[in-house]
């Protein structure tokens, strides 16, 4: 039988991380960190349910730290098996786990000068730059649509999830009792016609799924309407001399944006203008 446990992503958009145990095989779908506030966050310290070490394999559906972060903590704290992935979202895990280790770093810093001037005792980063790029040594990449045997009775393929590039819904078959169970786990998902990631794939069946729910409960404006309204900002901004300023998330969102923005440039709806990027990692990631 097949045990399984949610750690993350539950009552809380981050933190993505379900814990599978089989005999004495144990794995995750996902290995998320959490984000949002001190409370929240100090779950990122809690690993209560497993040991590192006792990990045989991650399954990574994509690269967002919240559902990849705390990878390089395991590692830290003994994790020596594999994280499968598809090599897209390993090139991403690159820049992203640099990033967050840095991250990591200065607030580690600024608490500790925090610390020191109320006479408290000074606090480690959660993993720092050198525990990212060391985790990276246990990646193994993998194509879409590629099958691949994990263990005795356990063999796992990605499909495109369409929500970022690399990006994957993950299909797992679980063999027991000579009787063979197939669990997916969607991942992220995609809207169709996206301007830079596919559509995503169509899973044609599943005994057990883990559908991920971030938007389940909203109606969105369509795409188009969406990106008229960015137009109609823009024109009325250049209009009146000013200036537009967007926060967007660094990957996926922000290329998005600057793709759409372009495009209203090429069809001649605005005119050759300057756009200006304030991140590192956006421009990393591009």
């Amino acid at each position: 039988m097949v045990r399984v446990e949610f750690l993350g992503g539950v009552r809380t958009v981050t933190g993505s991380a379900t814990l599978f145990e089989k005999g004495s095989l144990k794995w995750l779908v996902d290995c998320g960190m959490f984000q949002g506030g001190k409370e929240i966050e100090r779950k990122n310290y809690n690993t209560a349910s497993y040991h590192p070490r006792d990990l045989s394999f991650i399954l990574l559906t994509h690269a967002h730290i919240d559902h990849s972060g705390l990878i390089p903590k395991l590692v830290r704290e003994g994790f020596r098996g594999k994280v499968i992935c598809t090599k897209v979202t390993f090139d991403l895990c690159e820049v992203m786990f640099r990033d967050s280790g840095h991250i990591q770093e200065m607030e580690a810093e600024w608490q500790n000068r925090k610390n020191r001037r109320s006479g408290k005792q000074g606090t480690a980063p959660l993993y720092t730059v050198k525990d990212a790029e060391k985790s990276l040594r246990f990646f193994s990449p993998v194509e879409y649509n590629e099958m691949i045997s994990l263990n005795d009775g356990l063999k796992v393929r990605f499909q495109d999830a369409g929500h970022i590039l690399g990006s994957a819904i993950i299909e797992l078959w679980v063999e027991e009792g000579g009787e063979e169970k197939k669990l997916v786990f969607s991942g992220d998902l995609g809207n169709s016609g996206q301007p830079i990631v596919k559509d995503p794939s169509w899973v044609r069946e599943a005994d057990s799924l883990w559908l991920e729910s971030t938007y389940g409960n909203r109606l969105h404006k369509s795409k188009e309407e969406t990106a008229q309204e960015l137009l109609k900002i823009v024109q009325e901004a250049i209009g009146h001399q000013a200036k537009v300023i967007i926060p967007a998330f660094a990957l996926e969102r922000t290329q998005a944006i600057i793709y759409t923005l372009g495009q209203f440039m090429r069809d001649g709806h605005l005119s050759s203008i300057p756009v200006y990027i304030d991140s590192p990692l956006a421009i990393s990631a591009k």
